[in-house]
């Protein structure tokens, strides 16, 4: 079915909205994984679900204030734009602007009735801290095996004997805290306890 918007090369708003909802939720999950990681490892905090619910909705939230804020922006933007001279006078840039002001404002007020549906949407919220606790725990991993890379010597360096029972200590330490997230997850605990 050909539309006005695929004739001339426009997404549908539906798509445009669901597109931008969708690097919305990846900035949220981002500063939720980012909440989660500071919590256990600067806070020493244990794992509390509520609060990265909270953290989720408040994000959520922000963002879809910030999309009314430029829904209102834009809207004065169009009306000044109307009302400097009578419609027969625009140029066509001109009248293809007030249609493109008129699309992003629905567009960011669509946005925003969006990102408050999801904040209002418990699954949602919890599937969002879900996803948050799985990519933090991954960049945990990550990190650990980064470091252990480094600690690794070479048998033949001088040292090797002197630090040996240091290394082990760290290695021992690391492949604990690995087993029992893995062994939380397995029990279907998710990543915690960090």
């Amino acid at each position: 079915m050909v539309t006005d918007a695929t004739r001339h090369g426009r997404a549908p708003i539906s798509r445009i909205v669901d597109e931008g909802l969708l690097i919305a939720l990846s900035a949220v999950r981002m500063a939720v994984k980012n909440d989660i990681i500071v919590a256990g490892i600067a806070e020493h905090a244990d794992y509390d679900l509520d609060r990265f619910a909270d953290t989720t909705r408040r994000e959520l939230l922000a963002l879809a204030r910030e999309n009314q804020d430029s829904a209102e922006r834009v809207r004065r933007q169009r009306k000044q734009l109307t009302s400097m001279t009578w419609r027969v006078d625009l140029s066509q840039d001109q009248l293809t602007d007030i249609r493109q002001l008129k699309l992003r404002r629905r567009v960011h007020k669509l946005l925003a009735a969006a990102l408050t549906a999801v904040a209002d949407d418990e699954e949602h919220v919890s599937r969002i801290v879900r996803d948050a606790q799985n990519l933090a725990s991954d960049e945990i991993q990550d990190a650990m095996h980064t470091r252990l890379m480094r600690l690794s010597i070479d048998p033949r360096d001088p040292d090797y004997q002197r630090h040996r029972a240091e290394r082990t200590e760290m290695f021992l330490l690391v492949d604990l805290a690995l087993l029992k997230l893995r062994a939380d997850e397995a029990a279907g605990n998710g990543p915690s306890d960090y």
